[in-house]
C-alpha cells in the first residue's frame, strides 16, 4: 500500500505542458514527513480520537473518501463522522483556533493590498469561523465551504450576509489571480474587466462591496472566541 500510494502521488504530481497535474503536500501527515504514506483504518481512527490536534480536526471537516471499496469508504466516513461529533472543551477549542490564526497571520502575511484571502476579514478568517462553529456545535459538516456556510446560516449560527460576502471574496480572488497575481490594485483596463465579471458598474463599487464583505466576516471572527465558550 505504501508503494501504491507513492505511485499514485507521483502520477498526480506529474509535470505536463501546463504544469503539475495536481499539487499534493504530504508533509503534514500525522507521523511527519518521514513517516509512512499509508496507514491502517484502525490506526487512523485511534489517531483522530486520541492524538490529532485541533487544526487536524478543522481539516477533517472537509475530508471525503474519493476511492476504494464501498466497505472501506463507509468505514472512513464513519470515523470522520464520529471524530467530528466528539465532545470538545470549548475554552481549549477557542484558544487553539485563535492561536492558530494568529500564528498564520505572523508567518504568512497578505501578499498585497487586495489579498482577500489573507487580509483581516478575508477568506481565511471566514474559513476559521466556519470550522470553529462546526466543531463547537457539531453541525453543518460539508466539505464545500459555501455549503457549510449556508447550513450554518440556516441554523442561525451565522448572519444572512456571511455566505454572499464569502462568495464575493472568492470570486474576486479568482479574478485577481488572472489579472493581478501580486494582489495589488490592477491597472484600469483590468479593473473594468473585474468589475464587469463581478456584476458591478465600476471599480469603486467593487471596492465598496469588498469592504462591506470584509466587515461582515471580520465581525464574526472578532466575536468567535466568546461564542465558542458560551
Amino acid at each position: 500500500f505504501a508503494r501504491l500510494t507513492k505511485r499514485f502521488i507521483s502520477a498526480l504530481t506529474s509535470p505536463t505542458n501546463y504544469g503539475a497535474l495536481y499539487n499534493v503536500d504530504m508533509r503534514l501527515r500525522p507521523s511527519g514527513r518521514s513517516g509512512p504514506v499509508a496507514t491502517k483504518i484502525e490506526s487512523f481512527r485511534e489517531y483522530q480520537k486520541n492524538e490529532a490536534w485541533t487544526w487536524e480536526h478543522m481539516a477533517l471537516t472537509r475530508a471525503r473518501p474519493v476511492y476504494g471499496s464501498s466497505l472501506a469508504r463507509g468505514q472512513l466516513e464513519t470515523i470522520i463522522a464520529e471524530t467530528l461529533a466528539m465532545p470538545r472543551d470549548a475554552a481549549k477549542l477557542a484558544e487553539d483556533i485563535v492561536k492558530m490564526r494568529g500564528d498564520m497571520a505572523t508567518h504568512k502575511p497578505p501578499k498585497g493590498a487586495l489579498d482577500v484571502k489573507l487580509l483581516s476579514g478575508g477568506l481565511v478568517d471566514a474559513e476559521f469561523v466556519i470550522h470553529a462553529l462546526q466543531l463547537r456545535f457539531g453541525q453543518a459538516f460539508h466539505p464545500q465551504l459555501d455549503r457549510a456556510a449556508e447550513a450554518l446560516i440556516a441554523t442561525g449560527l451565522l448572519p444572512e450576509g456571511f455566505a454572499p460576502a464569502q462568495a464575493l471574496l472568492t470570486r474576486l480572488l479568482v479574478m485577481l489571480r488572472l489579472v493581478a497575481p501580486d494582489c495589488e490594485v490592477p491597472p484600469e483596463p483590468a479593473q473594468a474587466v473585474v468589475a464587469k465579471a463581478l456584476g458591478f458598474a465600476d471599480w469603486a463599487e467593487v471596492m465598496q462591496a469588498v469592504d462591506a464583505a470584509r466587515g461582515i466576516i471580520s465581525a464574526e471572527w472578532q466575536g468567535i472566541a466568546p461564542r465558542l465558550k458560551n
